[in-house]
């Protein structure tokens, strides 16, 4: 199973210009975090329909995506995507996405991570 990244097409003009409105300084990481959280997202509910919400949980966990017994993106994991020693990283991209409009649910520790919730109402996703 591979999980392919680009799929996803951000607006990214828009992108910008709530970033700028919110004086938010961007990075190739948000970018990064955003698409990854969004295409994993996508994939976990593709694998649940072919094979249930358990083992849909049990493969992402597996590929080290999902935190241990949990729907959580890993810290860890998204670590890595972004090139980056420390998981602060990764959380102060995280803050800043939230400051966006981006509901995603922290969760600390070892065992917890980050999911994508929702999208604020100016963020589009252009065709593929």
């Amino acid at each position: 199973m591979e999980i392919r990244y680009e799929d996803i097409k951000l607006d990214f003009w828009s992108f910008l210009r709530e970033a700028y409105k919110k004086n938010i300084k961007l990075d190739l990481g948000h970018f990064i975090i955003l698409i990854k959280l969004l295409e994993i997202n996508k994939e976990y509910n593709n694998l649940i329909k072919i094979h249930g919400k358990r083992n849909a949980r049990k493969i992402l966990e597996d590929k080290g995506i999902f935190s241990k017994n949990s729907e959580y993106v890993s810290g860890e994991y998204l670590k890595k995507c972004i090139s980056r020693n420390s998981r602060g990283a990764v959380y102060s991209r995280i803050k800043d996405l939230q400051s966006l409009g981006f509901e995603i649910k922290t969760k600390p520790g070892a065992l917890g991570g980050y999911k994508l919730l929702k999208t604020p109402q100016w963020f589009r996703l252009l065709d593929s």
